[in-house]
């Protein structure tokens, strides 16, 4: 029962950190740390899309677990919080209750709002698109097709539907509403709008994180996450072309 609990520990640990997008080496080491830190013999092998566990038992055995990750965010507060919690386990080695409610904890959250993550696309958009020698106008533009687009992408999340296709999406409105800015205001620079709008999608985190596990060695990690990351962008061009073409072919 004792290996079954710290089990369920680990295995939730992992997987908020995992979900939260951290680093494949920080997800292992901090598996092992709070397995090690109620002295049981670990090895934690983590992909982007699961978690393997294996747990020495003391009599020559092993107990082993998998748990499949469908669901990733960027939530640095989350991957923050566990990474402090697994050393604080380090320390005083708590009981496994009290370790997995405040895991719970963690995981229920409550994240930012749609109204607080759509004013900060909003904003980002206007930045982006100052930052790349927009005008004011065009910065104006760029906040609102941003905010229209990202809640376009929102209304599909929330339906389930797959991370490329809300990117598709987000790309076709991008191109679109820019597209109809300029014809309405031609003094608009439509490409520096739809750069500054579509600059909050693009995945820094997933890019930078796939570079570091390649430097520690969890080279199919890495790729996975590079190749994930590169598919996303393509498809964010891609429907921003494909709304460029019609609306050149239209004229």
């Amino acid at each position: 029962m004792r290996l079954a609990d710290l089990m369920n520990v680990a295995l939730k640990a992992g997987e908020i950190m995992l979900r939260s997008g951290a680093e494949i080496y920080r997800v292992e080491e901090t598996i092992v740390r709070i397995c090690e830190s109620y002295e049981v013999q670990c090895e934690s092998f983590v992909l982007p899309t699961g978690i393997f566990i294996s747990l020495a038992d003391g009599e020559g055995g092993t107990n082993t677990a998998f748990r499949r990750i469908r669901d990733r965010k960027v939530d640095l507060t989350g991957i923050d919080r566990v990474n402090s919690l697994s050393r604080r386990i380090q320390k005083t080695r708590p009981d496994f209750g009290i370790v997995l409610r405040e895991l719970k904890e963690i995981e229920n959250t409550a994240k930012h709002g749609f109204p607080v993550r759509l004013t900060a696309t909003g904003l980002g958009s206007f930045a982006f698109t100052l930052h790349f020698n927009g005008s004011l106008y065009d910065s104006l533009a760029a906040l609102v097709i941003g905010c229209i687009s990202y809640s376009a992408r929102e209304i599909l999340t929330r339906k389930g539907l797959f991370l490329f296709l809300e990117n598709l999406l987000a790309g076709l409105i991008t191109g679109f509403l820019s597209t109809a800015a300029v014809d309405l205001f031609p003094e608009l620079d439509g490409y520096r709008i739809i750069i500054g709008s579509v600059l909050m999608y693009l995945p820094g985190v997933s890019i930078t994180n796939s570079i570091k596990d390649a430097l520690y060695g969890d080279l199919v990690a890495s790729t996975t996450r590079l190749a994930e990351a590169i598919l996303l962008v393509t498809v964010l061009a891609a429907g921003i072309g494909v709304a460029l073409v019609i609306c050149a072919n239209r004229r």
